[in-house]
C-alpha cells in the first residue's frame, strides 16, 4: 500500500488559527496536484480546516478521487500562540524543545500537549490506513500532526516522535507497507515547486518552524 503524507500549502498569516491560502499556496497546492498526477490515489484524506482542504482539493480534482475531510486531524491548538509575535515564538521554541526532549506532556499556553494530539490522530490514522483503499491513499495535514503521523506509521521514524522532522508547504513524504510498517521512500519533497522540477527525487530532512 502506498501512502503520501502531504503538508497544506502556504497559508495567510496573522489571520487567526484556520486561514486561508495565499495566492502562492494555492499556486503550491496546483503543483502538487500536477506533480502527483501519475499515481493512483483514493481517497484524498485532509484535516477540515481551510488551509488543508483548499490544498487537498486540487489534488482530488485532478484524481477524480473522493476528498475525506478529517477534524481528528486539524492541526495542534496553538491556544495563545497562533499570532506569533517574537515573545509566541521563543515561548513556541521553548514547547517544541521540551516535545523533543520526550516530555509530551508540555503545552503552549492555553493549548494542547503533545500528548493530546497524538492521541487523537492516532486513532484516524489507524482507522484511514485499515479501510485500505483500491489504489493509493494522501493524507493533507500540518506540521506538527504530520509529524506525529509519520513515526505512528514508520519505525524507522518512531524514536523522532516529538520532533516533526521538518515539512515544506506541500512537502511530500512517500511511504510504502502495511499496517504500522511503512518504509519511507521520499522525504519532504519539494521539487515540484521548482521551475521545471519533478516529483521524484527527495528534500532534505530538517526541523520544522511553527505549527501549521
Amino acid at each position: 500500500m502506498r501512502v503520501f503524507v502531504i503538508r497544506h500549502a502556504e497559508p495567510e498569516p496573522f489571520q487567526g488559527p484556520d486561514p486561508r491560502l495565499t495566492p502562492l499556496g494555492r499556486q503550491q497546492a496546483e503543483r502538487l496536484a500536477r506533480a502527483l498526477q501519475g499515481q493512483r490515489l483514493d481517497p484524498i484524506v485532509c484535516s477540515t480546516m481551510r488551509r488543508a482542504v483548499e490544498t487537498a482539493t486540487p489534488l482530488s480534482e485532478a484524481m477524480g478521487a473522493p476528498l475525506v475531510r478529517e477534524p481528528g486531524l486539524v492541526e495542534a491548538d496553538l491556544g495563545e500562540l497562533w499570532a506569533f509575535g517574537a515573545a509566541e515564538q521563543a515561548e513556541w521554541t521553548r514547547v517544541c524543545d521540551r516535545w523533543r526532549a520526550g516530555d509530551f506532556a508540555a503545552r503552549p499556553r492555553g493549548g494542547e500537549s503533545l500528548a493530546e494530539v497524538i492521541g487523537r490522530v492516532g486513532p484516524v490514522v489507524r482507522r484511514v490506513v485499515a479501510e485500505g483503499c483500491e489504489r493509493g491513499l494522501a493524507i493533507i495535514g500540518h506540521a506538527v500532526v504530520n509529524g506525529v503521523i509519520l513515526p505512528l506509521l514508520c519505525p524507522e521514524l518512531r524514536p523522532r516522535l516529538g520532533d516533526y522532522l521538518g515539512h515544506s508547504f506541500t512537502g511530500i513524504w512517500e511511504l510504502e507497507g502495511e499496517g504500522r510498517d511503512f518504509r519511507v521512500l521520499r522525504r519532504n519533497d519539494s521539487t515540484h515547486l521548482s521551475p521545471g522540477g519533478g516529483a521524484n527525487r527527495s528534500g532534505a530532512v530538517g526541523h520544522g518552524g511553527g505549527g501549521e
